[in-house]
C-alpha cells in the first residue's frame, strides 16, 4: 500500500511557544525517569556529546549548500543570515554589540529556548543540550571560529554573550 506523502508535509498552525514545550516536555520526562537509573553526570555527559554531534551534522549540511568559508567574512554572513530567518525572529531577541574583522559579539536578551526551559525546572538539560552544542557547533562552520561565552540566560543570568572569534 502507497501512502500520499504529501499531508504529512502540509503546515499547521501552533504558536512558536506551544511547539518548543511539545518538542521539548518529552526529552525532560524521559530524561527525569532516567535519572534514578544512572548517575546524572553520565546522562549529562551522553546528551553533550549526542546534541553536538547532531548540530554538527546540521551545520555541515547547511554549508554544503553554500558556498564554502574561506574566511571571517564568509562566516558572518551565513551566521547573521541564520539568526534573521523567520524562525529565529521569533525565537530569540538579540543586539550585535561588536562587528570587526576577527570579532562578532551578540547579546541575546530573550530566548525561548530558555524560556521553555526555566518553566519545565530543567535548565540543566537545557543548557546540555540547547547551549553547550553551540561551542562545537562554531568549529563546524570553520576550525578558525571559536565560541566564547560567560552568561547565559539558560543559565540564569539576565542576557547570554556570544562571541565569535576567527582565530589565526
Amino acid at each position: 500500500m502507497t501512502a500520499n506523502n504529501e499531508k504529512f508535509k502540509q503546515k499547521f498552525e501552533i504558536s512558536y511557544e506551544d511547539y518548543f514545550k511539545t518538542r521539548f516536555n518529552g526529552i525532560v520526562d524521559v530524561l527525569r525517569a532516567l535519572k534514578p537509573l544512572m548517575d546524572e553526570n553520565k546522562i549529562l555527559d551522553r546528551l553533550k556529546k549526542l546534541f553536538e554531534k547532531k548540530n554538527i551534522e546540521i551545520i555541515v549540511r547547511q554549508i554544503q549548500e553554500q558556498k564554502p568559508i574561506t574566511n571571517f567574512q564568509d562566516f558572518k554572513e551565513i551566521f547573521k543570515e541564520q539568526l534573521s530567518t523567520e524562525f529565529m525572529k521569533h525565537c530569540a531577541s538579540f543586539s550585535i554589540e561588536e562587528d570587526t574583522p576577527t570579532k562578532l559579539s551578540f547579546k541575546f536578551t530573550e530566548c525561548l529556548w530558555a524560556k521553555t526551559f526555566k518553566e519545565m525546572n530543567a535548565t540543566t538539560i537545557g543548557y546540555t543540550i540547547c547551549c553547550h552544542p553551540d561551542f562545537a557547533m562554531a568549529k563546524a562552520f570553520h576550525p578558525k571560529v571559536k565560541l566564547e561565552r560567560t552568561k547565559t540566560l539558560m543559565q540564569g543570568d539576565n542576557f547570554c554573550n556570544s562571541t565569535y572569534i576567527w582565530e589565526d
